[in-house]
């Protein structure tokens, strides 16, 4: 009797106890879109993946470790609010001050709004998560616009480029061709 009294206490207990869920990140990198479930809260944000040269890998990743105020090291010590990171290489889900959510622009992370980087650090922090990142950039079997055969930009002239007249040395010191400029 008093196995089954047990038992029915610990059965009350874990069903009144909330349930401990982890943060789901899905990534889409066809749509440049983030996409955060936790309990019965979802969220979608405009995310800037890898660009060409530089794409952000697929796969199913966990966190590898995070920080609040971290500065890239690789990218002249670029900040990088809210990183999470997710890869060996260094890649991570960060906050972004630069302009241009919405296209590949980075090289391999997914940035997204310092915000929104920071409510799903705060998110990720409390319980963990799971990242899956998927689809392709739109960019995928396009040449970069630079180099595009229709873009009408190829097709004007370029401007002149004109030399600068050479300075005057300064009385007694003698210029050289390669400290001009």
């Amino acid at each position: 009797m008093k196995m089954v009294r047990l038992f029915l206490l610990t059965a009350t207990l874990l069903a009144a106890a909330p349930a401990f869920a982890t943060v789901r990140i899905s990534i889409d990198l066809a749509t440049q879109r983030l996409t955060a479930e936790r309990g019965g809260e979802t969220v979608v944000w405009k995310i800037s993946s890898g660009r060409q040269g530089y794409e952000t890998p697929t796969g199913h990743y966990a966190v590898m470790r995070m920080e609040a105020d971290h500065f890239s090291d690789e990218y002249d010590q670029a900040p990088m609010p809210y990183a999470i990171f997710f890869s060996p290489r260094g890649l991570a889900i960060h906050g972004s001050f630069e302009r241009g959510l919405g296209s590949p622009r980075s090289h391999g992370c997914v940035r997204l709004s310092v915000a929104n980087a920071q409510k799903l650090f705060e998110w990720v922090e409390q319980q963990g998560a799971t990242i899956d990142i998927v689809g392709g950039t739109r960019m995928a079997g396009r040449a970069p616009r630079a180099e595009r055969a229709d873009d009408e930009r190829l097709l004007r002239p370029r401007p002149v480029q004109r030399a600068r007249p050479a300075e005057p040395a300064p009385s007694g010191f003698t210029l050289f061709e390669a400290d001009r400029y």
